[in-house]
């Protein structure tokens, strides 16, 4: 990824943040609490898709007053991106080295450890590392269905897993493209994203059904995107990249799309869907 990902991920960022489930994330606090003790001392945290770091900003907040955070993703700059971010969300720099970083913010102190990986070939060798919490948001459905058996198999702490898109896309007023549209985008969310046949809007439900599998309990609720405040940069570049992934699955003409993103722009109001998920095999509902 580049810098136009770089800036979809600043754009989205509260967006993400606000659609977050407060269910879901009371249920992971509740059981970490019940594990950890209520003041959740020095939990040990892997990120999986760090991207710009984001998943930390919304989560740590949240927990004690000192945390291990390890960031992974493939993409070096986009780890650059996310220590120059968290390095502004901080509201001090206790110490910088190559790989790591040590900061204050609101009291809280964090040491954040960057990490290059594959997911696709070597989750199970991430997951071997000793930790209190997996955490990802907008990963699962990027991924296949033999790589999150895979994954199930590998993991051995609780996961918080959010913003998985759930197929469901829609805005006000309504276009009479919309419905090809929606369908064309959710099957290109299915496409090859470099770890097989994604699952697309299907991630959740297959993910809670491989966790079960292997005895975790998962409490699952929606997460929507809902967008009132528009036109905005947000919404101008969510359109366009939706736009062009149904463009490249040849579901609909160049004119028909052309015609809907142009409705699209002077849309009042947009929702996107996604799911949130927790589980571990002593949640508490």
């Amino acid at each position: 990824m580049g810098e136009f990902s770089a800036q979809w991920l600043s754009l989205r960022e509260p967006v993400d943040h606000a659609a977050r489930s407060a269910r879901v994330c009371d249920a992971m606090l509740a059981d970490l609490r019940l594990q950890h003790g209520s003041d959740l001392a020095s939990l040990r945290i892997l990120d999986l898709g760090c991207g710009s770091g984001s998943n930390l900003r919304a989560i740590a907040p949240l927990l004690g007053a000192r945390q291990q955070w390890t960031l992974i993703d493939y993409d070096q700059a986009l780890l650059g991106a996310a220590r120059v971010a968290l390095k502004q969300w901080a509201h001090e720099v206790v110490s910088e080295q190559s790989s790591s970083l040590q900061l204050v913010h609101d009291g809280l102190h964090l040491s954040v450890h960057f990490q290059v990986a594959d997911l696709s070939n070597d989750i199970e060798s991430v997951l071997t590392a000793p930790v209190d919490l997996v955490t990802a948001s907008a990963l699962f459905d990027l991924v296949s269905r033999e790589w999150v058996e895979r994954f199930c198999k590998a993991l051995s702490a609780p996961l918080y897993a959010v913003l998985s898109f759930d197929g469901e896309m829609s805005w006000l007023p309504e276009h009479a493209l919309d419905s090809d549209v929606v369908s064309a985008f959710a099957a290109h969310q299915t496409s090859d994203k470099g770890f097989g046949a994604a699952l697309g809007p299907d991630s959740s439900a297959c993910l809670s059904q491989a966790l079960e599998n292997r005895g975790y309990d998962v409490v699952i609720d929606k997460s929507p995107w809902v967008v009132d405040e528009l036109p905005s940069a947000f919404h101008g570049m969510l359109v366009d990249g939706v736009a062009q992934a149904v463009i490249e699955t040849g579901r609909c003409t160049p004119q028909q799309v052309q015609a809907w993103l142009k409705a699209r722009r002077s849309a009042r109001s947009c929702l996107v869907g996604h799911d949130d998920l927790y589980a571990s095999r002593r949640v508490m509902r």
